[in-house]
Parts: C-alpha cells; sequence; structure tokens
C-alpha cells in the first residue's frame, strides 16, 4: 500500500489508516455494486439506505474504533450519540455519499472519511469506489490524488472567466433560483446547472472538472439536506488543494456540532479570488445577521 507521505511525517498514522479503511470500504461496496445484490430500505426522515451502505458503515467503524479507541464517531448510518461532543477528537464519515446515485448505478458516489480536532478537519480521505480515484488532504500540509496507485500532488486551477456555476437540488433554498440567476449573471455567466449531487472534491479535479463555483443557499436551522458527514472530508480537501470552502458569509464550517446539518449555505470555488467576489455578489441576497454556525443556537428551546 502507498501513501502521499512518509512514516515519519505528522498524521501518517491517521491519514494511513483512512486511506486503507477507504479502500477496504470501497471493495465491500462494489461486491454489493457489481452483484446488484443490496436491498433498499427507507430511513425515517425518507432518504434511501442500502445494504452497502450499512456494510460500508460497520467496517468503517470497526477499523477505526480499532485503530483509535479513544476517539469518537460520527456517521450517517451510525447513532447519533451525543457522548461524542465530550471528545476533541471524531471521525466523521458518510460510508457512501450519494447513495441514490449508488442505486441509480452510475458511479457518481464516494466513500468519506474526515478527523476532525477541535471542530475543524484534520485529516480527510474521499473515494470513487467506480474509479478507484482517491483525493487525501492534511490541514496545513496540501492535498494529493491518487489514481492506479499513483499520488500526486492536488491543486486546483483557477477559475474560468466567466465562471461556470452550479447549484443543487439538495443544496437549493426555496425561493433562491432567482438570486442565483442574478449572481450568474453579474459575472457574466450562464444560468446555474442544478445538479442531483452535492459538492465533491473530485469535481475539482482537472481530469472530470466542470465547474468552478458552487451555490448553495442557506436553509432554515436546523433543516439542511447536506450534513456534516457529507461535507467534512471535501472541506479540507478543496481548501489544502488552493479552492475556497466556506458558507456563503465566508466562514469555514464546524465538525462535531450538537445539530449535526450546516448553517450559513454553502460555496465551493476554484480561488481566493472569485470565492471573494462571489460573496461579495451574494450579500443583497442573504440576510444582514449571519445565522449561528451551530445551528441549535438558532433552534426554539424545547
Amino acid at each position: 500500500m502507498s501513501y502521499p507521505i512518509s512514516s515519519e511525517e505528522p498524521w501518517f498514522r491517521e491519514l494511513s489508516v483512512a486511506i486503507d479503511t477507504a479502500d477496504a470500504a470501497a471493495d465491500v461496496i462494489l461486491g454489493f455494486y457489481n452483484a446488484h445484490s443490496a436491498s433498499e430500505y427507507e430511513k425515517d426522515d425518507g432518504s434511501p439506505v442500502t445494504d452497502a451502505d450499512l456494510a460500508s458503515d460497520k467496517l468503517i467503524r470497526e477499523r477505526l474504533t480499532a485503530a483509535f479507541p479513544g476517539d469518537a464517531l460520527l456517521t450517517e448510518e451510525g447513532a447519533k450519540d451525543e457522548e461524542r461532543l465530550q471528545h476533541d477528537r471524531v471521525w466523521i464519515v458518510d460510508p457512501i455519499d450519494g447513495t441514490a446515485q449508488y442505486i441509480a448505478a452510475n458511479g457518481l458516489f464516494d466513500v468519506l472519511i474526515a478527523l476532525a480536532i477541535d471542530h475543524h478537519p484534520q485529516v480527510a480521505v474521499t473515494l470513487q469506489p467506480t474509479t478507484g480515484i482517491m483525493h487525501a488532504a492534511i490541514a496545513g500540509q496540501g492535498s494529493w490524488r491518487r489514481e492506479n496507485g499513483i499520488w500526486e500532488p492536488f491543486r486546483i486551477a483557477p477559475s474560468q472567466h466567466p465562471p461556470r456555476m452550479v447549484t443543487s437540488v439538495y443544496y437549493l433554498a426555496e425561493g433562491a433560483e432567482t438570486a442565483v440567476k442574478a449572481v450568474a449573471a453579474e459575472f457574466g455567466a450562464a444560468d446555474p446547472v442544478e445538479m442531483k449531487v452535492g459538492v465533491q472534491a473530485r469535481a475539482f479535479d482537472d481530469h472530470v472538472r466542470t465547474y468552478d463555483v458552487f451555490l448553495g443557499f442557506p436553509q432554515a436551522p436546523g433543516t439542511s439536506p447536506g450534513q456534516e458527514w457529507d461535507l467534512c472530508a471535501p472541506d479540507l480537501v478543496i481548501n489544502e488543494a488552493g479552492g475556497v470552502y466556506t458558507d456563503m458569509y465566508g466562514r469555514r464550517h464546524l465538525y462535531n456540532k450538537k445539530n449535526t446539518h450546516f448553517s450559513g449555505g454553502l460555496l465551493a470555488s476554484a480561488d481566493p479570488e472569485i470565492h471573494a467576489r462571489v460573496l461579495a455578489a451574494l450579500r443583497p441576497f442573504l440576510r444582514e445577521v449571519p445565522p449561528s454556525r451551530e445551528p441549535a443556537d438558532d433552534l426554539p428551546v424545547e
């Protein structure tokens, strides 16, 4: 097994375990995927889950717990026990990011594994099982890309002009369509395409890149379709690769919160210059006082 840093480097153990675990989870997922053998279920919130999600979740939990028994875990399929809030270190995992895409058999799904420390991502791995393409990052050390077993630095090329803008069915708040089109028009850009997937680190990879800016408008507190396990790994990979990934007020997202939804929307850009310009263009369409980065602070007291 190869890794993008040497064993003497800080965070090598966390990164190498995350890489090996993501690879093992991908093998499990592909076993179901290629055999078309995963049964589908509906969760309490109406979203889909499959046997592949559950098997991937089980494997990831077992491996991370064995390697780091003192760390907490927050996974999409696992119990969101608030005991994790007592830990500075928490692994934030989506065993299959894009279950609907897995079910549709279009290959547009990923395994996401990240370690957050004191609410900020420190180590991250994203892996697309169907291609084997992996992106990894360590805070302050950069991002890397692996294809066919070969690692290379991952840097996001600057935005085109005008920028290619997109949004998503999962991140477009009610009534935000007009604002999205108005922001694009200010840059002379085409109306943003409404994708059926969320933001993905690999979407900024030159090998498959089709956009420069991802717009995700704020939702009501505690209601965002995307949650921490969707955001944490791409957050670090994109920021360490030279892109910028914040909320629509320019704030970095916090992780291992009491409420795992996110506040303030989502803006991912190819470079700091275009990010700053889009933030300025967004201001007239956002409420003057930003929501708390902890959604629980803005929810009614029960």
